[in-house]
């Protein structure tokens, strides 16, 4: 049978006409045409670059990588710290009271714990996954965990309807689609009801996402839904670059006879002198006049005058007005980066957005920071934690949980510092 690809879900058997839909809806990608695979592993967007794409559109981009930091901050508070749950028998009131250990304390430094939380955070935000190796220390008894890039990181084809295992490769994302597990570090899945299993394969991945209808494979960031938006606001820089160095929009109309240059001393000439001709007077004329050096320039035209003493056809340059007004183009501005805050989930005022809005006072700023934090952070928060909890409960402990620490603002005659930690009851 011969199959031939119109488009990534369009294709054309002999004279029919197939269309196939991806079941990773968003931004996976897991084809298989009459049983024969492309891919060992879940290609992540139809070239199996997907976080390399978006994350190349956001480099120029002055707004977004800021407000990820801020999305990143927001989370991690003032860092993750450890806690057990108590329930007053009285009041049956219950409240998360701070706990440590030695044998705690030396699993922290083992494992880098702050620096890996902030690791972790800026994958689940740029990326919406979280791909963490769980190697096991028989020595310590204990896990410890490293982030795995999203960029070098996919799901394995399913067995069965189970992942079983994940690939790490630093070709994938470049410019061809690696298929070969030759070339891939393969790791077992992180399996949360066999630790035994876990520990006998000293190396195992554990995955972290939003659970995103549509998408049973990759998870993606609400920011990624913005991408129009953020396109659109990459181009208005450009623009506005172009038009210092260029001249926004034509200032001027140049107009010549059809035949200008059809004769030269008398003589006619053919149409390959003509044409170059004119591309030649053309780039003269677009080099002097265009460039942000080539301004305010004066331009002398010699014409020639007819038996009747009237000037004969020749170059007519005529300046037009320039309507350009630069109001417009804020608007769209302000209008895109507002709409990819909107995406990311901040609040305006919080992502810098809409400063001077009369919503920046100080006490407004505060409670809006409560809410984004109190509201805003849960869900990211638990799946972020995952891989700690694990690593918790294999140490034996059950009863202490890991929480973020929140940064509540307060007055200066509260604290001197205007701020203080505190933590989310609910976690």
């Amino acid at each position: 049978m011969k199959v031939q690809q119109l488009s990534d879900s369009l294709f054309v058997l002999n004279s029919a006409v197939l269309q196939l839909t991806s079941r990773d809806a968003a931004f996976g990608y897991h084809d298989s045409l009459f049983g024969s695979a492309v891919t060992d592993h879940i290609r992540w967007g139809h070239t199996d670059n997907m976080p390399n794409m978006m994350k190349s559109m956001i480099v120029g981009n002055n707004q977004v990588p800021a407000q990820l930091v801020s999305i990143r901050d927001m989370i991690y508070g003032s860092g993750v710290g450890f806690f057990k749950r108590v329930i007053d028998p009285e009041t049956t009131k219950q409240s998360l009271q701070p706990y440590t250990d030695s044998r705690l304390e030396d699993w922290e430094f083992d494992t880098d714990l702050p620096s890996f939380v902030a690791s972790g955070l800026n994958q689940f935000v740029e990326c919406g996954n979280k791909f963490t190796r769980m190697i096991w220390s028989a020595s310590n008894k204990w896990y410890r965990p490293e982030i795995s890039d999203c960029f070098m990181t996919r799901i394995g084809s399913p067995t069965n309807g189970r992942i079983i295992d994940f690939h790490v490769n630093d070709e994938f994302g470049g410019k061809r689609i690696v298929s070969s597990k030759s070339n891939s570090d393969i790791i077992p899945a992180f399996d949360f009801r066999d630790d035994s299993y876990n520990k006998k394969q000293v190396v195992t991945m554990l995955h972290a996402k939003e659970q995103i209808p549509g998408n049973p494979f990759y998870a993606y960031p609400t920011w990624w839904c913005a991408k129009e938006w953020i396109e659109l606001a990459n181009l208005i820089p450009m623009f506005h670059k172009s038009g210092i160095q260029n001249g926004y929009n034509i200032k001027y109309l140049i107009r010549m006879p059809v035949d200008y240059f059809d004769a030269q001393g008398g003589k006619s000439l053919d149409e390959k002198d003509r044409s170059k001709k004119w591309a030649d007077f053309s780039d003269r004329l677009s080099g002097w006049m265009a460039g942000q050096k080539n301004v305010n320039k004066s331009m002398i035209v010699k014409y020639l005058r007819g038996a009747d003493g009237k000037m004969l056809d020749n170059v007519d340059v005529q300046p037009l007005k320039n309507e350009m007004s630069d109001d417009a183009y804020s608007k769209v501005w302000e209008m895109s980066n507002q709409s990819i805050a909107n995406a990311m989930g901040i609040l305006p005022t919080l992502a810098g957005v809409s400063p001077g809005k009369g919503n920046d006072s100080g006490s407004q700023i505060r409670v809006m920071a409560d809410y984004q934090q109190h509201f805003r952070t849960p869900v990211p928060r638990m799946l972020v934690l995952k891989d700690i909890q694990y690593a918790l409960r294999a140490m034996g402990y059950r009863d202490v949980i890991p929480a973020f620490k929140e940064v509540q603002i307060t007055t200066l005659d509260t604290n001197p510092t205007g701020a203080q930690a505190v933590v989310n009851q609910a976690s």
